[in-house]
Protein backbone atom coordinates (compact mmCIF):
# COMPACT_ATOMS: atom_id res chain seq x y z
CA UNK A 1 0.00 0.00 0.00
CA UNK A 2 1.65 3.40 -0.85
CA UNK A 3 0.17 6.76 0.37
CA UNK A 4 1.66 9.51 -1.92
CA UNK A 5 3.46 12.89 -0.81
CA UNK A 6 4.12 11.95 2.93
CA UNK A 7 6.03 9.43 4.29
CA UNK A 8 3.23 8.32 7.01
CA UNK A 9 0.94 9.86 9.43
CA UNK A 10 1.56 8.76 13.05
CA UNK A 11 -2.65 8.20 13.28
CA UNK A 12 -2.01 5.65 10.37
CA UNK A 13 0.32 3.32 12.79
CA UNK A 14 -1.23 4.45 16.42
CA UNK A 15 -4.71 5.30 15.54
CA UNK A 16 -6.57 7.83 17.86
CA UNK A 17 -5.70 7.61 21.36
CA UNK A 18 -7.79 8.30 24.60
CA UNK A 19 -8.29 11.98 24.95
CA UNK A 20 -10.68 13.77 27.43
CA UNK A 21 -13.13 15.54 25.65
CA UNK A 22 -15.49 18.18 26.83
CA UNK A 23 -19.07 19.57 26.13
CA UNK A 24 -19.14 21.90 23.23
CA UNK A 25 -22.10 23.88 23.72
CA UNK A 26 -20.89 24.55 27.52
CA UNK A 27 -17.81 25.34 25.96
CA UNK A 28 -19.66 27.70 23.88
CA UNK A 29 -20.57 29.68 27.54
CA UNK A 30 -17.27 29.11 29.06
CA UNK A 31 -18.23 26.18 31.06
CA UNK A 32 -16.36 22.94 31.02
CA UNK A 33 -17.57 19.81 31.60
CA UNK A 34 -16.96 15.94 30.22
CA UNK A 35 -18.71 15.00 27.41
CA UNK A 36 -20.96 12.28 27.54
CA UNK A 37 -22.18 11.47 24.21
CA UNK A 38 -21.36 12.43 20.51
CA UNK A 39 -24.49 14.20 18.39
CA UNK A 40 -23.37 12.71 14.51
CA UNK A 41 -26.15 15.27 13.46
CA UNK A 42 -25.10 18.46 14.68
CA UNK A 43 -21.27 16.99 15.22
CA UNK A 44 -20.72 18.05 18.52
CA UNK A 45 -19.49 16.36 22.37
CA UNK A 46 -22.09 17.04 24.68
CA UNK A 47 -22.51 16.25 28.82
CA UNK A 48 -25.42 15.25 30.49
CA UNK A 49 -27.69 18.19 30.92
CA UNK A 50 -26.88 19.11 27.45
CA UNK A 51 -27.83 15.62 26.02
CA UNK A 52 -31.30 16.10 27.77
CA UNK A 53 -32.18 19.57 26.49
CA UNK A 54 -31.06 17.81 22.83
CA UNK A 55 -33.49 15.64 23.29
CA UNK A 56 -36.06 17.70 24.61
CA UNK A 57 -36.85 19.88 21.08
CA UNK A 58 -38.50 18.55 18.60
CA UNK A 59 -36.26 19.75 15.73
CA UNK A 60 -33.30 17.33 17.35
CA UNK A 61 -34.72 14.90 19.17
CA UNK A 62 -34.28 12.47 16.31
CA UNK A 63 -30.49 13.31 16.09
CA UNK A 64 -28.38 10.52 16.15
CA UNK A 65 -26.48 10.21 19.50
CA UNK A 66 -23.04 8.13 20.18
CA UNK A 67 -22.58 6.89 23.57
CA UNK A 68 -19.55 7.52 25.05
CA UNK A 69 -17.74 4.36 24.33
CA UNK A 70 -18.95 5.16 20.75
CA UNK A 71 -18.29 8.56 20.12
CA UNK A 72 -14.80 9.67 18.22
CA UNK A 73 -12.23 10.03 20.72
CA UNK A 74 -10.13 12.67 18.42
CA UNK A 75 -11.88 16.42 19.53
CA UNK A 76 -10.32 18.72 16.81
CA UNK A 77 -9.89 21.79 19.79
CA UNK A 78 -7.68 19.26 22.17
CA UNK A 79 -5.66 17.53 19.52
CA UNK A 80 -4.64 18.78 16.08
CA UNK A 81 -4.06 16.93 12.87
CA UNK A 82 -1.89 17.84 10.36
CA UNK A 83 -4.70 17.01 8.37
CA UNK A 84 -6.94 19.57 9.49
CA UNK A 85 -10.42 19.33 9.98
CA UNK A 86 -12.39 17.52 7.46
CA UNK A 87 -15.37 15.61 8.62
CA UNK A 88 -15.55 12.02 10.44
CA UNK A 89 -15.89 8.32 8.66
CA UNK A 90 -19.07 6.98 8.10
CA UNK A 91 -17.59 3.89 9.19
CA UNK A 92 -15.37 4.34 11.51
CA UNK A 93 -17.07 6.89 13.17
CA UNK A 94 -13.99 7.49 15.79
CA UNK A 95 -11.91 8.27 13.12
CA UNK A 96 -11.23 11.49 10.86
CA UNK A 97 -11.03 11.11 6.96
CA UNK A 98 -7.61 11.77 6.32
CA UNK A 99 -7.20 9.57 2.82
CA UNK A 100 -8.47 9.35 -0.78
CA UNK A 101 -8.40 6.46 -2.80
CA UNK A 102 -8.06 7.83 -6.78
CA UNK A 103 -8.40 3.98 -8.08
CA UNK A 104 -11.69 3.02 -6.50
CA UNK A 105 -13.10 7.29 -5.86
CA UNK A 106 -13.24 6.76 -2.11
CA UNK A 107 -12.62 9.11 1.15
CA UNK A 108 -11.62 7.10 4.28
CA UNK A 109 -10.08 7.34 7.09
CA UNK A 110 -6.62 5.21 8.37
CA UNK A 111 -8.65 2.30 9.35
CA UNK A 112 -10.48 2.38 5.66
CA UNK A 113 -6.94 2.08 4.33
CA UNK A 114 -6.13 -0.93 5.99
CA UNK A 115 -8.59 -2.48 5.32
CA UNK A 116 -10.31 -1.83 1.96
CA UNK A 117 -7.26 -0.56 0.02
CA UNK A 118 -3.63 -1.63 1.32
CA UNK A 119 -2.58 -2.59 -2.72
CA UNK A 120 -3.56 0.86 -3.05
CA UNK A 121 -1.46 3.94 -3.75
CA UNK A 122 -4.06 6.54 -1.66
CA UNK A 123 -3.64 10.19 -1.52
CA UNK A 124 -2.72 11.85 1.51
CA UNK A 125 -5.51 14.68 1.99
CA UNK A 126 -3.40 17.26 3.52
CA UNK A 127 -0.63 16.92 0.96
CA UNK A 128 -2.87 17.05 -1.86
CA UNK A 129 -5.62 19.29 -1.13
CA UNK A 130 -4.44 22.88 -1.89
CA UNK A 131 -2.78 21.68 -5.40
CA UNK A 132 -6.64 20.73 -6.21
CA UNK A 133 -8.78 23.10 -4.38
CA UNK A 134 -6.30 25.90 -6.90
CA UNK A 135 -5.88 23.25 -10.00
CA UNK A 136 -8.19 22.82 -12.71
CA UNK A 137 -10.11 20.27 -11.64
CA UNK A 138 -11.92 21.94 -8.74
CA UNK A 139 -12.90 25.00 -11.15
CA UNK A 140 -14.14 22.40 -13.71
CA UNK A 141 -16.74 20.92 -10.58
CA UNK A 142 -18.97 24.07 -10.96
CA UNK A 143 -19.88 23.35 -14.75
CA UNK A 144 -20.14 19.51 -14.00
CA UNK A 145 -22.45 20.17 -10.89
CA UNK A 146 -24.63 22.41 -13.41
CA UNK A 147 -24.67 19.97 -16.09
CA UNK A 148 -25.88 16.80 -13.67
CA UNK A 149 -28.27 19.23 -11.99
CA UNK A 150 -29.33 20.24 -15.26
CA UNK A 151 -30.29 15.96 -16.00
CA UNK A 152 -31.82 15.91 -12.85
CA UNK A 153 -33.97 18.43 -13.58
CA UNK A 154 -34.35 16.44 -16.79
CA UNK A 155 -35.60 14.12 -15.39
CA UNK A 156 -37.37 15.13 -12.55
CA UNK A 157 -39.74 16.95 -14.97
CA UNK A 158 -39.33 13.27 -17.19
CA UNK A 159 -41.02 11.75 -13.88
CA UNK A 160 -43.69 14.67 -13.02
CA UNK A 161 -44.61 14.07 -16.43
CA UNK A 162 -45.02 10.38 -16.12
CA UNK A 163 -47.05 10.70 -12.82
CA UNK A 164 -49.38 12.98 -14.73
CA UNK A 165 -49.20 10.41 -17.34
CA UNK A 166 -50.28 7.67 -14.67
CA UNK A 167 -52.94 9.55 -12.66
CA UNK A 168 -54.71 10.67 -15.82
CA UNK A 169 -54.69 6.99 -16.77
CA UNK A 170 -55.58 5.58 -13.53
CA UNK A 171 -59.05 7.90 -13.88
CA UNK A 172 -59.61 7.08 -17.55
CA UNK A 173 -59.38 3.39 -16.96
CA UNK A 174 -61.53 3.57 -13.52
CA UNK A 175 -64.15 6.01 -15.63
CA UNK A 176 -64.53 3.18 -18.15
CA UNK A 177 -64.76 0.27 -15.67
CA UNK A 178 -67.78 2.42 -13.70
CA UNK A 179 -69.31 3.46 -17.35
CA UNK A 180 -69.04 -0.58 -18.41
CA UNK A 181 -70.12 -1.49 -14.87
CA UNK A 182 -72.98 0.95 -15.45
CA UNK A 183 -73.96 -0.10 -19.30
CA UNK A 184 -74.06 -3.75 -17.32
CA UNK A 185 -76.16 -2.78 -14.67
CA UNK A 186 -78.94 -0.72 -17.25
CA UNK A 187 -78.64 -4.33 -19.72
CA UNK A 188 -79.50 -5.99 -16.07
CA UNK A 189 -82.42 -4.11 -15.26
CA UNK A 190 -83.66 -3.91 -18.29
CA UNK A 191 -83.67 -7.53 -18.54
CA UNK A 192 -85.23 -7.65 -15.44
CA UNK A 193 -87.94 -5.53 -15.83
CA UNK A 194 -88.76 -7.45 -19.04
CA UNK A 195 -88.89 -11.18 -16.89
CA UNK A 196 -90.60 -9.55 -14.45
CA UNK A 197 -93.02 -8.43 -16.95
CA UNK A 198 -93.65 -11.69 -19.04
CA UNK A 199 -94.00 -13.45 -15.38
CA UNK A 200 -96.67 -11.02 -14.51
CA UNK A 201 -98.41 -11.30 -17.88
CA UNK A 202 -98.10 -15.33 -17.45
CA UNK A 203 -99.74 -14.99 -14.18
CA UNK A 204 -102.84 -12.57 -15.68
CA UNK A 205 -103.47 -14.24 -18.34
CA UNK A 206 -103.91 -17.34 -16.34
CA UNK A 207 -105.93 -15.49 -13.97
CA UNK A 208 -108.26 -14.52 -16.54
CA UNK A 209 -108.50 -17.63 -18.12
CA UNK A 210 -109.31 -19.47 -14.79
CA UNK A 211 -111.66 -17.04 -13.54
CA UNK A 212 -113.93 -16.94 -16.92
CA UNK A 213 -114.58 -20.54 -16.36
CA UNK A 214 -115.25 -20.06 -13.04
CA UNK A 215 -117.49 -17.51 -13.77
CA UNK A 216 -119.10 -19.56 -16.43
CA UNK A 217 -119.63 -22.39 -13.91
CA UNK A 218 -121.02 -20.47 -11.34
CA UNK A 219 -123.52 -19.14 -13.53
CA UNK A 220 -124.77 -22.38 -14.78
CA UNK A 221 -124.69 -23.71 -11.14
CA UNK A 222 -126.85 -20.76 -9.93
CA UNK A 223 -129.35 -21.72 -12.80
CA UNK A 224 -129.57 -25.04 -11.92
CA UNK A 225 -130.70 -24.01 -8.20
CA UNK A 226 -133.27 -21.33 -9.38
CA UNK A 227 -134.64 -24.27 -11.58
CA UNK A 228 -134.58 -26.48 -8.31
CA UNK A 229 -136.41 -24.10 -6.36
CA UNK A 230 -138.79 -23.86 -9.15
CA UNK A 231 -139.59 -27.36 -9.46
CA UNK A 232 -140.00 -28.15 -5.33
CA UNK A 233 -142.21 -25.12 -5.01
CA UNK A 234 -146.15 -25.91 -4.08
CA UNK A 235 -147.04 -22.43 -5.29
CA UNK A 236 -146.89 -22.87 -9.16
CA UNK A 237 -149.34 -24.60 -11.78
CA UNK A 238 -148.34 -27.72 -13.33
CA UNK A 239 -147.73 -26.45 -16.23
CA UNK A 240 -145.30 -23.94 -14.68
CA UNK A 241 -143.59 -27.19 -13.17
CA UNK A 242 -143.78 -28.60 -16.89
CA UNK A 243 -141.94 -25.46 -18.45
CA UNK A 244 -139.27 -25.52 -15.31
CA UNK A 245 -138.45 -28.98 -15.91
CA UNK A 246 -138.24 -29.09 -19.51
CA UNK A 247 -135.92 -25.94 -18.44
CA UNK A 248 -134.01 -28.18 -16.01
CA UNK A 249 -133.11 -30.71 -19.18
CA UNK A 250 -132.17 -28.44 -21.61
CA UNK A 251 -129.63 -26.93 -19.12
CA UNK A 252 -128.80 -30.49 -17.92
CA UNK A 253 -127.82 -30.80 -21.19
CA UNK A 254 -125.77 -27.81 -22.42
CA UNK A 255 -123.80 -28.70 -19.09
CA UNK A 256 -123.37 -31.88 -20.20
CA UNK A 257 -122.30 -30.78 -23.64
CA UNK A 258 -119.98 -28.24 -22.54
CA UNK A 259 -118.45 -30.52 -20.07
CA UNK A 260 -115.69 -31.89 -22.46
CA UNK A 261 -114.91 -28.36 -23.88
CA UNK A 262 -115.18 -26.78 -19.77
CA UNK A 263 -112.32 -29.76 -19.18
CA UNK A 264 -109.86 -28.57 -21.62
CA UNK A 265 -110.27 -24.31 -20.29
CA UNK A 266 -109.55 -25.46 -16.85
CA UNK A 267 -105.81 -25.39 -17.34
CA UNK A 268 -102.96 -22.46 -16.76
CA UNK A 269 -99.80 -22.78 -18.63
CA UNK A 270 -96.83 -23.72 -16.29
CA UNK A 271 -93.61 -21.84 -16.37
CA UNK A 272 -90.26 -21.24 -14.86
CA UNK A 273 -87.48 -19.00 -15.29
CA UNK A 274 -84.29 -20.64 -16.65
CA UNK A 275 -80.56 -19.00 -15.61
CA UNK A 276 -78.85 -17.70 -18.61
CA UNK A 277 -75.97 -19.99 -18.85
CA UNK A 278 -73.69 -17.27 -20.22
CA UNK A 279 -74.11 -15.03 -17.33
CA UNK A 280 -74.31 -17.83 -15.02
CA UNK A 281 -70.82 -19.31 -16.43
CA UNK A 282 -70.30 -15.00 -15.58
CA UNK A 283 -70.82 -15.65 -12.12
CA UNK A 284 -68.49 -18.88 -11.68
CA UNK A 285 -65.30 -16.25 -13.72
CA UNK A 286 -62.87 -15.11 -12.13
CA UNK A 287 -62.43 -12.01 -14.63
CA UNK A 288 -65.86 -10.94 -14.63
CA UNK A 289 -66.45 -7.46 -15.74
CA UNK A 290 -63.04 -7.78 -17.56
CA UNK A 291 -59.46 -7.32 -16.77
CA UNK A 292 -56.32 -5.23 -16.31
CA UNK A 293 -54.25 -5.44 -19.61
CA UNK A 294 -50.68 -4.61 -18.92
CA UNK A 295 -49.93 -3.60 -22.17
CA UNK A 296 -46.35 -2.27 -22.00
CA UNK A 297 -45.02 0.81 -19.88
CA UNK A 298 -44.85 4.45 -20.07
CA UNK A 299 -41.42 6.04 -21.14
CA UNK A 300 -40.48 9.20 -21.12
CA UNK A 301 -39.89 10.38 -24.78
CA UNK A 302 -38.38 14.33 -25.31
CA UNK A 303 -39.67 16.00 -28.02
CA UNK A 304 -38.39 14.35 -31.17
CA UNK A 305 -38.64 17.81 -33.52
CA UNK A 306 -35.84 19.18 -31.05
CA UNK A 307 -33.09 15.99 -31.28
CA UNK A 308 -30.44 15.93 -33.54
CA UNK A 309 -30.22 12.76 -35.18
CA UNK A 310 -26.67 11.13 -36.64
CA UNK A 311 -26.64 7.88 -38.14
CA UNK A 312 -25.55 4.45 -36.22
CA UNK A 313 -24.92 0.94 -37.58
CA UNK A 314 -27.15 -0.61 -40.05
CA UNK A 315 -28.92 -3.74 -38.79
CA UNK A 316 -28.61 -6.37 -41.28
CA UNK A 317 -32.06 -8.49 -41.72
CA UNK A 318 -31.57 -10.87 -45.08
CA UNK A 319 -30.94 -14.45 -43.66
CA UNK A 320 -29.29 -17.53 -45.58
CA UNK A 321 -33.16 -19.33 -46.31
CA UNK A 322 -34.06 -15.64 -48.04
CA UNK A 323 -34.46 -15.86 -51.99
CA UNK A 324 -34.86 -12.22 -52.72
CA UNK A 325 -33.91 -8.58 -51.74
CA UNK A 326 -35.59 -8.40 -48.24
CA UNK A 327 -38.67 -5.30 -48.12
CA UNK A 328 -39.71 -4.75 -44.50
CA UNK A 329 -43.05 -3.69 -44.59
CA UNK A 330 -43.77 -3.54 -41.03
CA UNK A 331 -42.55 -3.40 -37.39
CA UNK A 332 -43.38 -3.75 -33.86
CA UNK A 333 -41.79 -3.85 -30.83
CA UNK A 334 -41.93 -6.66 -28.46
CA UNK A 335 -41.48 -6.33 -24.55
CA UNK A 336 -38.83 -8.40 -24.51
CA UNK A 337 -36.07 -6.13 -26.37
CA UNK A 338 -36.95 -8.11 -29.83
CA UNK A 339 -37.95 -6.19 -33.04
CA UNK A 340 -40.79 -8.02 -34.88
CA UNK A 341 -40.63 -7.16 -38.89
CA UNK A 342 -42.87 -8.25 -41.81
CA UNK A 343 -40.70 -8.94 -44.53
CA UNK A 344 -42.90 -8.59 -47.56
CA UNK A 345 -40.42 -9.58 -50.56
CA UNK A 346 -39.34 -13.20 -48.63
CA UNK A 347 -42.89 -14.03 -47.61
CA UNK A 348 -41.98 -14.23 -43.54
CA UNK A 349 -41.46 -12.44 -40.20
CA UNK A 350 -38.64 -12.19 -38.33
CA UNK A 351 -37.58 -11.50 -34.91
CA UNK A 352 -34.52 -9.25 -34.95
CA UNK A 353 -32.59 -8.30 -31.82
CA UNK A 354 -31.84 -5.12 -31.27
CA UNK A 355 -28.60 -5.75 -28.51
CA UNK A 356 -27.16 -8.23 -30.56
CA UNK A 357 -28.35 -6.97 -34.10
CA UNK A 358 -28.70 -10.09 -35.22
CA UNK A 359 -31.86 -12.31 -36.46
CA UNK A 360 -33.01 -14.53 -33.95
CA UNK A 361 -36.03 -16.39 -35.74
CA UNK A 362 -37.52 -16.62 -38.85
CA UNK A 363 -41.41 -17.87 -39.96
CA UNK A 364 -41.83 -18.59 -43.54
CA UNK A 365 -45.51 -17.99 -44.87
CA UNK A 366 -47.71 -18.74 -47.27
CA UNK A 367 -48.03 -15.43 -49.42
CA UNK A 368 -46.29 -11.83 -49.27
CA UNK A 369 -46.62 -10.14 -45.70
CA UNK A 370 -47.33 -6.59 -44.81
CA UNK A 371 -48.01 -5.26 -41.67
CA UNK A 372 -47.62 -6.75 -37.97
CA UNK A 373 -49.02 -5.50 -33.99
CA UNK A 374 -48.03 -7.18 -30.80
CA UNK A 375 -51.30 -9.23 -28.99
CA UNK A 376 -51.00 -10.07 -25.48
CA UNK A 377 -49.93 -13.26 -23.99
CA UNK A 378 -46.65 -13.82 -26.12
CA UNK A 379 -48.81 -13.54 -29.48
CA UNK A 380 -48.56 -11.13 -32.70
CA UNK A 381 -50.52 -11.11 -36.18
CA UNK A 382 -49.58 -10.20 -39.53
CA UNK A 383 -51.63 -9.48 -42.54
CA UNK A 384 -51.34 -11.40 -45.84
CA UNK A 385 -53.28 -9.23 -48.31
CA UNK A 386 -52.87 -11.56 -50.92
CA UNK A 387 -54.06 -15.04 -49.28
CA UNK A 388 -57.05 -12.96 -47.60
CA UNK A 389 -56.05 -13.89 -43.98
CA UNK A 390 -54.72 -12.96 -41.05
CA UNK A 391 -52.09 -14.66 -39.59
CA UNK A 392 -51.68 -14.86 -35.47
CA UNK A 393 -48.54 -16.32 -34.13
CA UNK A 394 -46.62 -17.19 -30.76
CA UNK A 395 -43.82 -15.21 -29.49
CA UNK A 396 -42.92 -16.99 -26.29
CA UNK A 397 -38.78 -17.28 -26.00
CA UNK A 398 -38.10 -15.23 -28.74
CA UNK A 399 -39.29 -18.25 -31.21
CA UNK A 400 -42.19 -17.81 -34.09
CA UNK A 401 -44.54 -20.66 -34.39
CA UNK A 402 -47.98 -20.49 -36.33
CA UNK A 403 -50.80 -19.74 -34.71
CA UNK A 404 -54.19 -19.46 -35.77
CA UNK A 405 -55.63 -18.08 -38.93
CA UNK A 406 -58.17 -15.18 -39.40
CA UNK A 407 -60.10 -15.27 -42.95
CA UNK A 408 -60.27 -11.93 -43.79
CA UNK A 409 -61.82 -10.12 -47.26
CA UNK A 410 -59.29 -9.09 -50.24
CA UNK A 411 -56.11 -6.66 -49.88
CA UNK A 412 -56.19 -6.23 -45.82
CA UNK A 413 -53.33 -4.23 -45.09
CA UNK A 414 -52.72 -2.35 -41.79
CA UNK A 415 -52.90 -3.84 -38.22
CA UNK A 416 -53.30 -2.75 -34.90
CA UNK A 417 -54.32 -4.17 -31.83
CA UNK A 418 -56.24 -1.95 -28.50
CA UNK A 419 -58.45 -2.76 -25.87
CA UNK A 420 -59.21 -6.69 -27.55
CA UNK A 421 -59.99 -5.47 -30.88
CA UNK A 422 -58.16 -5.61 -34.04
CA UNK A 423 -58.83 -3.06 -36.54
CA UNK A 424 -57.45 -3.93 -39.43
CA UNK A 425 -57.73 -1.82 -43.13
CA UNK A 426 -58.39 -2.49 -46.65
CA UNK A 427 -57.08 -0.92 -49.98
CA UNK A 428 -60.38 -2.86 -51.65
CA UNK A 429 -63.40 -1.56 -51.12
CA UNK A 430 -61.34 1.04 -48.58
CA UNK A 431 -62.68 0.61 -45.11
CA UNK A 432 -60.71 -0.14 -41.63
CA UNK A 433 -62.56 -2.90 -39.83
CA UNK A 434 -62.60 -3.32 -35.87
CA UNK A 435 -63.22 -7.38 -35.07
CA UNK A 436 -62.49 -9.45 -32.76
CA UNK A 437 -59.50 -12.24 -31.95
CA UNK A 438 -62.02 -14.54 -33.83
CA UNK A 439 -62.72 -12.83 -36.86
CA UNK A 440 -66.16 -11.20 -35.78
CA UNK A 441 -66.57 -7.82 -37.26
CA UNK A 442 -67.85 -5.49 -34.83
CA UNK A 443 -68.03 -1.90 -36.97
CA UNK A 444 -66.75 -0.75 -40.40
CA UNK A 445 -65.71 3.00 -41.11
CA UNK A 446 -66.00 3.72 -44.60
CA UNK A 447 -67.74 6.89 -44.31
CA UNK A 448 -68.32 9.83 -42.12
CA UNK A 449 -71.59 11.84 -42.79
CA UNK A 450 -71.56 10.29 -46.01
CA UNK A 451 -68.21 11.56 -47.54
CA UNK A 452 -65.69 8.51 -48.16
CA UNK A 453 -63.41 8.56 -45.67
CA UNK A 454 -60.12 6.93 -47.93
CA UNK A 455 -58.63 6.22 -50.58
CA UNK A 456 -55.78 4.05 -50.00
CA UNK A 457 -55.70 3.61 -45.99
CA UNK A 458 -52.55 0.76 -45.93
CA UNK A 459 -51.43 1.61 -42.47
CA UNK A 460 -52.75 2.42 -39.26
CA UNK A 461 -52.29 2.83 -35.52
CA UNK A 462 -54.25 3.64 -32.39
CA UNK A 463 -52.98 5.94 -29.90
CA UNK A 464 -52.88 5.38 -26.24
CA UNK A 465 -53.69 8.76 -25.64
CA UNK A 466 -56.38 10.28 -23.42
CA UNK A 467 -59.42 9.52 -25.31
CA UNK A 468 -57.39 6.81 -27.83
CA UNK A 469 -57.91 7.68 -31.16
CA UNK A 470 -56.96 5.91 -34.22
CA UNK A 471 -54.51 7.62 -37.43
CA UNK A 472 -54.59 6.19 -40.74
CA UNK A 473 -51.97 7.06 -43.02
CA UNK A 474 -53.73 7.23 -46.74
CA UNK A 475 -51.11 6.57 -50.02
CA UNK A 476 -53.31 8.22 -52.15
CA UNK A 477 -55.03 10.92 -50.43
CA UNK A 478 -51.19 12.00 -48.55
CA UNK A 479 -52.67 12.60 -45.70
CA UNK A 480 -52.79 10.80 -42.46
CA UNK A 481 -56.30 11.23 -40.57
CA UNK A 482 -57.17 11.09 -37.02
CA UNK A 483 -60.37 9.33 -36.24
CA UNK A 484 -62.24 8.66 -32.48
CA UNK A 485 -62.67 4.99 -32.30
CA UNK A 486 -66.49 5.02 -33.32
CA UNK A 487 -64.49 6.38 -37.04
CA UNK A 488 -65.66 9.95 -36.62
CA UNK A 489 -63.21 12.06 -38.69
CA UNK A 490 -61.07 14.30 -35.84
CA UNK A 491 -58.40 16.14 -38.08
CA UNK A 492 -55.82 15.79 -41.26
CA UNK A 493 -52.95 15.95 -41.39
CA UNK A 494 -51.11 16.86 -44.77
CA UNK A 495 -47.93 18.79 -45.35
CA UNK A 496 -46.65 20.19 -48.98
CA UNK A 497 -43.34 18.32 -48.74
CA UNK A 498 -45.11 15.03 -47.75
CA UNK A 499 -46.30 12.19 -49.98
CA UNK A 500 -47.07 8.88 -50.16
CA UNK A 501 -47.34 8.19 -46.38
CA UNK A 502 -46.70 4.23 -45.52
CA UNK A 503 -45.84 3.43 -42.16
CA UNK A 504 -47.33 5.32 -39.42
CA UNK A 505 -46.39 4.60 -35.37
CA UNK A 506 -46.72 6.11 -31.81
CA UNK A 507 -43.53 7.04 -30.55
CA UNK A 508 -44.86 9.04 -27.50
CA UNK A 509 -47.92 11.08 -25.76
CA UNK A 510 -49.27 12.85 -28.23
CA UNK A 511 -46.12 12.11 -31.10
CA UNK A 512 -46.05 10.19 -34.20
CA UNK A 513 -43.84 8.95 -36.76
CA UNK A 514 -44.94 8.55 -40.40
CA UNK A 515 -42.78 7.19 -43.41
CA UNK A 516 -42.70 9.27 -46.70
CA UNK A 517 -42.22 6.73 -49.35
CA UNK A 518 -42.95 9.65 -52.02
CA UNK A 519 -41.34 12.13 -50.56
CA UNK A 520 -38.10 9.91 -48.87
CA UNK A 521 -38.91 11.36 -45.62
CA UNK A 522 -39.82 10.67 -41.83
CA UNK A 523 -42.25 13.35 -40.14
CA UNK A 524 -42.99 13.95 -36.74
CA UNK A 525 -46.71 14.46 -36.57
CA UNK A 526 -47.42 16.44 -33.07
CA UNK A 527 -50.99 16.04 -31.84
CA UNK A 528 -50.63 19.36 -29.92
CA UNK A 529 -50.08 21.82 -32.44
CA UNK A 530 -51.36 19.63 -35.52
CA UNK A 531 -48.00 19.73 -37.45
CA UNK A 532 -45.88 17.96 -39.02
CA UNK A 533 -42.10 18.16 -39.03
CA UNK A 534 -39.47 16.50 -41.56
CA UNK A 535 -37.16 15.20 -38.86
CA UNK A 536 -35.32 12.59 -41.39
CA UNK A 537 -35.00 13.35 -45.23
CA UNK A 538 -33.24 11.95 -48.37
CA UNK A 539 -29.91 12.86 -47.53
CA UNK A 540 -29.83 11.07 -44.52
CA UNK A 541 -30.30 7.78 -46.58
CA UNK A 542 -33.67 7.76 -46.55
CA UNK A 543 -34.46 6.06 -50.11
CA UNK A 544 -38.44 5.29 -50.26
CA UNK A 545 -39.35 4.36 -46.35
CA UNK A 546 -41.20 1.96 -45.83
CA UNK A 547 -41.66 1.12 -42.26
CA UNK A 548 -40.62 3.22 -39.64
CA UNK A 549 -40.22 2.17 -34.77
CA UNK A 550 -38.89 4.09 -32.55
CA UNK A 551 -36.77 2.58 -29.19
CA UNK A 552 -37.26 4.83 -25.91
CA UNK A 553 -35.01 3.02 -24.11
CA UNK A 554 -32.13 3.42 -26.76
CA UNK A 555 -33.99 6.81 -28.31
CA UNK A 556 -33.35 5.36 -31.61
CA UNK A 557 -35.17 5.33 -35.15
CA UNK A 558 -35.48 2.86 -37.26
CA UNK A 559 -36.38 2.49 -40.70
CA UNK A 560 -37.18 -0.63 -42.58
CA UNK A 561 -37.19 0.27 -46.42
CA UNK A 562 -38.01 -1.36 -49.65
CA UNK A 563 -35.66 -3.97 -51.64
CA UNK A 564 -32.96 -3.06 -49.24
CA UNK A 565 -31.30 -6.04 -46.75
CA UNK A 566 -30.36 -3.66 -44.03
CA UNK A 567 -32.69 -1.90 -41.54
CA UNK A 568 -31.44 1.92 -41.24
CA UNK A 569 -30.83 3.29 -37.73
CA UNK A 570 -30.73 6.70 -36.53
CA UNK A 571 -29.57 7.24 -33.01
CA UNK A 572 -30.51 11.03 -30.90
CA UNK A 573 -27.36 13.26 -30.21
Amino acid sequence: MEVSGRKRDPDFDKGSTDTTVYCQPCKEEGKRAIAQEFCQTCEEYMCDPCIKAHKKFKMSRNHIMLSKDKMPSFYPSTKQSDIGDTEYCKNHPKEIIKFYCPTHGDLGCADCVVLNHRSCKVDYIADVAKDFVIGNDFKELEPSIKRAEDLLSGSISNVNELLDEVENQSDNEIARLRKFRGEINTYLDRREKELLDNIRKMKTDNQNELTAVKTDCESSKSGLEAIRTDLSSGDISMNQRYVAARRAQRAIRDILEKKEQMTGLIKARKYQFIKDPETERLLGSSMGLGTLDVAGEFVSVPDLSTVTWKKGSNIPVKTSQDQGTSSISGFAFLSSGLLLLADMNNENVKLVSIPTRKVTSRLQLPGKTWDVCVLPGDQAAVTLPNNLMIQLMFTKRGELTCGKKINVSSECYGIAFYNNRLYVSYGSKPRIEVMTLDGHIISTFQTDDGRQLFQAPYYLTVSASTPPTLYVSDLSAHTVLQLSLDGKVLYEYRNKQFTCPKSVVEVGPGQLLVCGQGSYSVMLLKERDGKMTEILKYKDGQNGPWSVAFCPHTRAIIVGMFDNNSLKVFNSN
